[in-house]
C-alpha cells in the first residue's frame, strides 16, 4: 500500500529553490574617476547603460557564482587604468594598483587580503583628496561585504555611497542610484526584514521601468539587466512570501531579460529555471514545473561539470514523487544521488536521499 502525501506538504518540504545571488555590476565603475557628472536635473543620459535568505544560506550558494563580483567591473577598470600615465610612480598610478591587486584577490576569494589592500587604498585616496576614489572604493567594499555575507555593513556601505553620490548632484533615478536601491532592498530581504525589501525592489522597478520606455532598445542593455537582476531578486520575496503566481511570473520576466542578454547557456539562467519550476510546483501546475526542470537539465548537460545539475535531476524526481510516479521518481533521485556522491555535492546527495527515503516510505 501506498502511503500518500499532500500536494502543499511535498511541495513546501522537498524542491530546492536556488538563491543565485547574482551580485549586479558595481555601482561605480573606476572609468567613472575621469567621467563622474552628474545627470543633468532636466535632461536624460543616454548613455545610462529560492529560497534561503538567511545568512548561512547564502554563503552556501554563492560558491556558484564564479563571474558575479569575480569581476564584472574588470573590464571598466581596465579601460580608465589604460587612459592613465604609465610612469607607476605617481601616487594615483599606485593607487589604482593597490585597487587592482584588491580586486585579483577577490576573484581568488582571498577576501580578507582583499578588505586589508582596500583599507590601504582608502587612506591612500583620502591623503590624494580623490571625492571620486574614495566613493569608488566604498562601493568596492560594499559589494565585498555583500560577497561574504555581512550584510548590515553591506547595507551601511551602500547607504554611504548613495549619500556621496547624492552630494555630488546625482538624482535618484541615475542608474548609480538605482543599482543601490536594487542591491539594498536585496540585503533587507536577505536579514528577513520582506516588507523593507518589497518596497524597495517596487520602487527600483517602478523607475527602471520609466527609463526603459525612455531609452530604445539600443541604448538600454545596463538598464534592461538591472531590472532583470531586480525582477530575479523580487520574485526570490515573492517565493518567501508565498505569492507563488506572481513569483512565476517575475521568474518568467527575469529569464527572458537574463538571456537575452547573455544567452542560454548560463548557470544563473538555469537557477531561474529551477526557480520557477518550484513556483509552478507551488502552484499544482505540475506539467510547467515538469517543462521548466527538463529545460533546465537538457542545457545543463552542455555546461561541464555543473553542479546543480544533480539538484535539477533530484527535483524533478520529487515532481514524479509528489504526483505518485515512483518508478520515474525513483530512476531520477537515484541518479541525482550518484551525481552527488561522484561530484561532491552534498546538497544534490541530501535532496535526493531525502527522496528516495519518501520514496521507500510510500512503497510500504
Amino acid at each position: 500500500m501506498f502511503r500518500s502525501a499532500t500536494a502543499s506538504s511535498l511541495a513546501s518540504r522537498f524542491f530546492i529553490s536556488i538563491n543565485h545571488p547574482r551580485i549586479a555590476p558595481l555601482t561605480i565603475p573606476l572609468a567613472s574617476f575621469t567621467n563622474h557628472a552628474p545627470i543633468p536635473a532636466n535632461g536624460t543620459n543616454h548613455h545610462l547603460h529560492q529560497n534561503g535568505s538567511n545568512k548561512d544560506d547564502y554563503n552556501r550558494r554563492k560558491q556558484r557564482t564564479a563571474g558575479s563580483l569575480h569581476f564584472i567591473a574588470a573590464s571598466s577598470f581596465l579601460s580608465w587604468f589604460s587612459k592613465k600615465s604609465d610612469d607607476e610612480n605617481t601616487p594615483e598610478s599606485q593607487l589604482i594598483t593597490i585597487i587592482k591587486r584588491s580586486i585579483l584577490s577577490i576573484q581568488k576569494e582571498e577576501y580578507q587580503k582583499a578588505e586589508q589592500m582596500l583599507h590601504l587604498a582608502l587612506k591612500m585616496a583620502q591623503d590624494l583628496q580623490s571625492k571620486d576614489g574614495i566613493t569608488y572604493i566604498y562601493d568596492i567594499m560594499a559589494n565585498l561585504a555583500m560577497e561574504v555575507g555581512d550584510f548590515a555593513k553591506a547595507e551601511k556601505l551602500f547607504v554611504n555611497v548613495m549619500q556621496r553620490l547624492f552630494s555630488d548632484g546625482f538624482l535618484e533615478d541615475h542608474i548609480k542610484m538605482l543599482h543601490i536601491s536594487s542591491k539594498v532592498a536585496h540585503l533587507a530581504q536577505l536579514q528577513g526584514h520582506l516588507d523593507k525589501a518589497a518596497q524597495g525592489f517596487e520602487w527600483t522597478l517602478a523607475k527602471l521601468e520609466e527609463k526603459l520606455k525612455q531609452l530604445g532598445d539600443d541604448n538600454g542593455k545596463e538598464i534592461r539587466e538591472l531590472w532583470g537582476i531586480t525582477k530575479n531578486w523580487y520574485a526570490q520575496l515573492l517565493m518567501e512570501s508565498k505569492r507563488f503566481a506572481e513569483a512565476k511570473q517575475a521568474f518568467l520576466q527575469a529569464y527572458e531579460a537574463y538571456t537575452e542578454i547573455h544567452g542560454m547557456l548560463t548557470e544563473e539562467g538555469l537557477t531561474i529555471l529551477n526557480n520557477l519550476s518550484v513556483a509552478c510546483s507551488n502552484l499544482e501546475d505540475y506539467a510547467s514545473a515538469e517543462r521548466f526542470l527538463k529545460e533546465a537539465i537538457a542545457l545543463a548537460a552542455q555546461i561541464p561539470d555543473l553542479s546543480e545539475a544533480g539538484v535539477y535531476k533530484a527535483n524533478l524526481g520529487l515532481l514524479y514523487l509528489q504526483q505518485g510516479l515512483l518508478r520515474q521518481a525513483s530512476e531520477f533521485c537515484t541518479f541525482a544521488w550518484r551525481y552527488g556522491k561522484q561530484h561532491k555535492h552534498e546538497e544534490t546527495v541530501q535532496q535526493a536521499s531525502y527522496c528516495l527515503e519518501q520514496i521507500k516510505a510510500m512503497e510500504k
